[in-house]
Order: C-alpha cells, then structure tokens, then sequence
C-alpha cells in the first residue's frame, strides 16, 4: 500500500469518528488535533493529499462552531 493512501485511510477514519461526535451535538478537538499532525506528517514526509486537508478543514469549521457556542477544550 502506498504510504499517502495509508495516511488518507487513517484520515477518513478519524473523520468519521469526528463527524459521529458532532452529530451527537459534541466537540471534536481531539480529532482535530490528529488530523492536523496527520497532514503535517505528510507534509515532512513530502506527501500532499487534497483530502487530507479537507477533513481537516471540515472538523475544524464545526469545532469553531461549538467554540463559538462557548464549548471550551
């Protein structure tokens, strides 16, 4: 298996488990957190992935979200 699609399996994994949270009506920091050192794993490693980022992006938004709302980590 190649080494970038290891890291977007894992990615999608973590995402889903974030996106079960936040359906739940609960924060997602930790998973937040994961997926970013994921991708900045990548990134020393010389991998790029589009998908990566985009899980990122999307878990940060709704925890913004429930920072907003005053749901501290």
């Amino acid at each position: 298996m190649e080494k970038e699609l290891a890291f977007e399996i894992v990615s999608k994994i973590i995402f889903d488990k974030a996106c079960q949270l936040i359906v739940g009506g609960n924060p997602a920091f930790e998973s937040e957190k994961v997926l970013f050192h994921i991708e900045m794993c990548m990134n020393e490693w010389g991998y790029k992935s589009a998908l990566v980022s985009e899980y990122c992006d999307a878990v940060k938004q709704e925890n913004d979200h429930m920072r907003d709302l005053g749901i501290d980590e």
